[in-house]
């Protein structure tokens, strides 16, 4: 069960489509992908997160994700799914313990953009994170539905594969 903000519940009631992105923390910093380019909360661009607000006062430094890039090429997010309770029957074990979660996030590589990156900036072992949420709101209320850790990476024709363990 996810617990949702009032806003993302009315949008939700009127609708509106929330969008599936990724987040890749490599050592540069955060990457996000999603099916179509991110926009309005997701600037692009590093910043620096200690709370002061900038000369102009109109924002807090650190508000955004400061994402390094925000591409429009996952061309699918694997599905996944979440369970609680063991394969045993015991209840009680049920609520301390679980199946660690496996996700697979396709990225388009038409272009070879992630032929000439990964060498420069290698994923693996690095966090991955999943959420859903609507661009106009505040990225502390996007529902984040997996996070793990990259296991394995690979190219395949057009198609750029990354595979993550839950922590």
């Amino acid at each position: 069960m996810y617990r949702t903000t009032i806003n993302f519940h009315n949008r939700i009631q009127r609708g509106e489509k929330p969008i599936v992105y990724c987040v890749i923390h490599t050592d540069y910093g955060y990457r996000a992908y999603a099916e179509k380019e991110l926009t309005e909360i997701f600037e692009v661009g590093a910043s620096l997160a200690d709370g002061s607000v900038t000369a102009d006062g109109s924002h807090t430094a650190g508000e955004g994700m400061g994402l390094l890039d925000k591409a429009g090429r996952a061309l699918s997010f694997g599905a996944f799914e979440r369970t609680v309770s063991p394969r045993s029957k015991d209840v009680l074990a049920s609520y301390s313990s679980k199946q660690l979660q496996h996700a697979s996030v396709t990225l388009d590589n038409a272009d070879r953009y992630f032929s000439r990156l990964i060498p420069r900036e290698p994923f693996l072992t690095k966090d991955l994170d999943i959420y859903c949420g609507f661009e106009a709101d505040p990225f502390a209320e996007h529902l984040r539905l997996f996070s793990g850790v990259i296991s394995e990476v690979g190219i395949k024709g057009s198609q750029f594969t990354v595979e993550a363990d839950e922590r």
